[in-house]
């Protein structure tokens, strides 16, 4: 792969993870080009900024024949909370992926990162393994991500190289504040109760700042295929509840089984990531207690809202 011209587009590169891509790529000299679709993009060193709505055709396509990027990282999706997992809008991204990723490498470009879920792989107690563990999404996101997966390897087959990466459960400023994690902090700073479910469900946590480094690294390498982002050990629900209640006290507001657990609650969801650790120089780095630690001095301000979380995050680069 040569090093000669080497231009990063990242698509969501406002979001919960795309924005913790963009200095990591600028540090590994990429011309990085970000994509925002609302709003006035946030000033970042070394980053430029285009408007694009990745839903229009006719705009994307001619996004990627103007910037002629080498790299993509395409981190663009619905993520609206509680709404994403049987939200119709995967198809509607699915869609745009498609056409985008055919377009970049009709275009020339590269590798392309793409990022996935561990939503698509069959329910199993055992750790997901990419070419081991089977693909049987049961939600709508799941199933569009695999389809995603699917049309970004046939994209690159015979143009270039690509490594879809699938994301576990990462944590951190900017994500939804209805998600576990953060509920259970602000709940306990607030002094309010927490309606929880049994928290026995064994889950896959990774720190936001790993979980970009990840990404970095694969659009960074060479090798293609499916990895997954994760930490590589599972911890039950209950058990992180108590890692934040060991730091800011009030155990009796965790109210365990009162709310009924989601249609689609997998019992264990942890991730083999001795796949990514190989073909890359990535780790993770940042341990559970480390990166609740830091979530929890983060939070204790009280932000209202994801993006107030992201600008909080990007000014203190």
């Amino acid at each position: 792969m040569t090093r000669s011209r080497r231009t990063a587009l990242v698509t969501g590169g406002r979001g919960f993870l795309g924005s913790r891509c963009l200095p990591l790529l600028v540090r590994r000299e990429f011309e990085v080009i970000a994509v925002t679709s609302t709003g006035n993009p946030d000033d970042m060193p070394g980053v430029k900024w285009r408007s694009c709505n990745l839903l229009d055709p006719i705009a994307c396509a001619a996004l990627i024949d103007q910037v002629r990027p080498s790299h993509l990282l395409h981190a663009g999706w619905v993520t609206k909370p509680n709404e994403y997992w049987t939200s119709p809008e995967n198809l509607d991204w699915l869609n745009a992926g498609v056409r985008l990723v055919a377009d970049f490498y009709a275009q020339g470009g590269q590798r392309a990162v793409g990022l996935g879920s561990c939503a698509e792989y069959a329910i199993d107690d055992s750790a997901c393994t990419e070419d081991l563990t089977p693909i049987d999404p049961a939600t709508v996101y799941g199933k569009a991500k695999a389809a995603m997966h699917f049309a970004l390897q046939a994209a690159a087959q015979g143009r270039g190289s690509y490594a879809w990466g699938r994301l576990f459960f990462p944590y951190g400023l900017g994500e939804p504040l209805q998600r576990f994690i953060p509920s259970v902090i602000l709940g306990l700073l607030r002094g309010e109760p927490i309606p929880c479910t049994q928290g026995t469900q064994v889950r896959d946590f990774v720190f936001v700042t790993d979980a970009a480094a990840a990404c970095v690294a694969l659009l960074d390498a060479e090798t293609s295929g499916a990895y997954n982002i994760a930490s590589g050990s599972g911890v039950s629900l209950r058990e992180v509840a108590e890692l934040i209640v060991r730091r800011l006290g009030h155990a009796e507001l965790l109210e365990y089984g009162s709310r009924k657990a989601p249609e689609f609650d997998p019992p264990r969801i942890v991730a083999n990531i001795a796949k990514i650790s190989r073909d890359t120089d990535w780790r993770p780095s940042v341990t559970l207690e480390e990166g609740l630690a830091q979530y929890i001095a983060d939070l204790q301000g009280g932000p209202p809202d994801g993006a107030v979380q992201n600008a909080r995050f990007l000014s203190s680069r």
